[in-house]
């Protein structure tokens, strides 16, 4: 059960002040909600379903839409891939002043909610996309790159302290990591 709510907006302030400011490309972020909604005490007052890279939010693209309205985050696009682009998203100093005051304010056990996201803070978007695919497979149903995540070697590469704990629990079973996976998307 969740023991504590919490807004939307102050979530993503929240987030861009634990990572230095500075958030790179929208399912970077979709995906650090996504994972505190899933696999927090925190209840956000967000709503997700699956798509195209996994689980996404409308509401967090329209409150990164307000914030950059109200200048309090900026966004620059930059080339990523071939024939892509990302969006680099950063707080500008009024942003940092009700980031700082947000984070200030919150209490040890809320700190210790959004704990969970520090196992990322030097992640790649490539990395965070395969830790949310691999423990959270019900949000990839709809996913076009679920095989080419799954297929990659270095997904085991983040498994750390209580996550190669669970990694050897599935191991344990007899169970392939596929046939998890799969027993796991049936609902």
């Amino acid at each position: 059960m969740k023991t504590k709510k919490i807004n939307l907006g102050d979530l993503i302030f929240i987030l861009f002040y634990k990572f230095k400011g500075e958030i790179r490309g929208s399912t970077t972020l979709q995906k650090y909600i996504d994972i505190i909604r899933l696999d927090s005490e925190l209840e956000v007052d967000v709503n997700y379903s699956p798509y195209d890279y996994g689980d996404f939010s409308q509401q967090t693209n329209d409150v990164v839409q307000v914030f950059i309205d109200n200048s309090w985050i900026s966004k620059e696009e930059l080339p990523f891939d071939e024939n892509k682009k990302i969006n680099i998203f950063k707080l500008t100093r009024k942003g940092e002043q009700i980031a700082k005051t947000l984070y200030e304010n919150l209490l040890s056990r809320e700190l210790d909610y959004i704990q969970i996201i520090d196992r990322f803070l030097d992640k790649s978007r490539d990395d965070i996309m395969s830790f949310s695919y691999f423990w959270y497979p019900k949000t990839t149903i709809y996913s076009k790159i679920k095989q080419e995540i799954f297929n990659k070697s270095n997904i085991l590469s983040l498994l750390d302290g209580e996550l190669e704990t669970e990694y050897n629990s599935i191991k344990e079973t007899g169970k392939t990591i596929k046939e998890f996976i799969k027993e796991s998307w049936k609902f």
